[in-house]
Formats: structure tokens, sequence, C-alpha cells
């Protein structure tokens, strides 16, 4: 076995019971709002119809023009994939970014590691991948629990509205393809982050530094992205943000745009840099 896919495999069964926690929890969260939704449906459109807060509200709650929260696809949207998914996936991301580099250099398991006969190089690309792994299952399984979710919630039944004109339309459900969309956008949102957890972790070997840093880049982003809905004079700032794709798009619904490839690039770049970062400072000491 490879020095790389020791290290590789031993990160991730290190951390079996922490991904086994983070399933279970959204999981749970994600059935539990499925399972409201044939009561809930109606009620969550109305507030979002009687909202007088505008485009501020709007963009808190993801709600772009056409999208009718009494609807499958819209109610999954409002109440999980613009907020609730991607926020949680994030977190994970960045508890996960952190750990690859920074918390056991925090601790000077790190340097024991490196003892041995392993490379930093090893080290940096086999606990990246071990990283995106667990992030990818986690994010898999908690769209699989939405799949087995769908007929059982009235999910996969189309929905006629009537307007106020006497015009009607109807809304089809949710399919497989839809969460699978929504998913992968989601898990792309947290990728981007984790990749960037990564980084400030080579580069600083920092566990609080790293934390503090990937926190605030999420945090901010969508802050940004909220206030720029109040006022325009903010807006060139948002493409600093991944929200601004992930919000408008509405992949969910919409299907996937090319877009979802921005954090791809992200995560890729931030490997790269953080590891020539890693390569050429000498660790922290615990």
């Amino acid at each position: 076995m490879s020095a790389t896919l020791s290290v590789y495999r031993r990160w991730i069964r290190d951390r079996r019971l922490s991904t086994v926690s983070w399933t279970l929890g959204i999981v749970v969260i994600i059935v539990a709002t499925a399972a409201f939704y044939p009561s809930l449906g109606s009620t969550t459109a109305s507030i979002a119809d009687g909202s007088d807060s505008g485009e501020a509200m709007s963009s808190l709650l993801g709600l772009s023009s056409g999208i009718d929260p009494s609807t499958p696809l819209g109610y999954l949207w409002i109440s999980l994939y613009a907020n609730i998914v991607p926020w949680t996936l994030m977190a994970l991301g960045v508890a996960l970014g952190t750990a690859a580099i920074a918390s056991d250099e925090d601790t000077g398991a790190l340097e024991y590691l490196l003892s041995g006969p392993v490379t930093r190089t090893q080290v940096a690309f086999a606990r990246f991948a071990a990283a995106v792994s667990v992030l990818l299952l986690v994010s898999f399984l908690s769209g699989l629990s939405m799949v087995l979710s769908l007929p059982f919630f009235d999910l996969t039944e189309s929905v006629t509205t009537t307007a106020p004109d006497g015009s009607s339309t109807t809304a089809p459900g949710a399919t497989v393809g839809d969460i699978a969309t929504g998913t992968f956008s989601s898990f792309a949102v947290a990728l981007g982050l984790t990749g960037i957890a990564f980084l400030i972790g080579a580069a600083t070997g920092r566990k609080g530094i790293t934390l503090g840093g990937a926190s605030a880049v999420g945090i901010g982003g969508y802050v940004l992205y909220t206030l720029s809905s109040m006022t325009s004079s903010l807006d060139f700032l948002t493409w600093l943000s991944p929200w601004r794709w992930y919000v408008d798009d509405v992949m969910l619904i919409n299907g996937l745009t090319w877009d979802v490839t921005l954090p791809f690039i992200t995560a890729t770049l931030c490997l790269l840099i953080g590891w020539q970062a890693f390569l050429h400072r000498d660790l922290q000491s615990s």
C-alpha cells in the first residue's frame, strides 16, 4: 500500500464517528422538513407572498422570480436547498478543510506523522482527497434520504394553482433528477469553502485562524449577497460570493448551469496554492 493511500484511509477511518454524526443530523433535518410539506406547503407560500420586505427578504428566503413555495420544488428550495442544506455542508466543509492540516499541526500530531516515511506532498493531497470524499459521501446520503422521502410526503405529486385572473398553472412534482441537481450544487458550494479552509490551514498551520478565516469567507459572502439585494452599489462585490450564482441560478428547479464549475476551480486552485505554501514553510510548534 502506498504512503498516500495509507494516509488517505487512516484519515477517513479516524473520522468515522463524526461522519456518521454529520450524516444523521442532516438526514433527520431533511426528512423532518419533507414530512411537513403536506401541511405547511400552502402556509409557506402565504408567508412568502405576504412579506413586505422586498428584495432583502426574497434573498434570505431564496425566492427568485417564478418560484412558488406551495409547489414541491418551491417548498424544498425555500425550506432546505436555499439555506439549510448548503449551510450544513459548508460547515462540514470548513471542519474538514481545517482538519486536513491545521488541526493536527496545532496539536503536534502532524509533526509525528511527517517523521515517518511520508512526504508533505503525500499528506497534503491524500488529506484533501479524503476531505472531499467525506463531504461527497455526506452529500450523497443527504440527497438519497430526500429521494426516499419524496413519495411518502406527496412531493412527487404535481400541483395546480389558480391565479387571481382565473388562469391556472400546473407545477410538476420533485424527481430524482431534481434532487440530484440540487444536492450536487449544494456540494459544489461546500467544496469551494473546503478548499479555502484547506488553503488557510496549509498556509498558517493554525486551527483557530483557519476556522475563523474560512467561516468569515462563507458568512461574508452571504452578507454581501443579501446587502446587494438592498443596494445596487454593492452589486459588484457579490461576484466574490458563491451565493450569487447558487441562489440566482436555482439549480434545484432550473437545472445545472456552467456556474457550478466555479467552486471546483476555486477548490483546485486552493489545493495547489495550499500545497506549495505547506511545502515551503516550517511547521508550527504545538
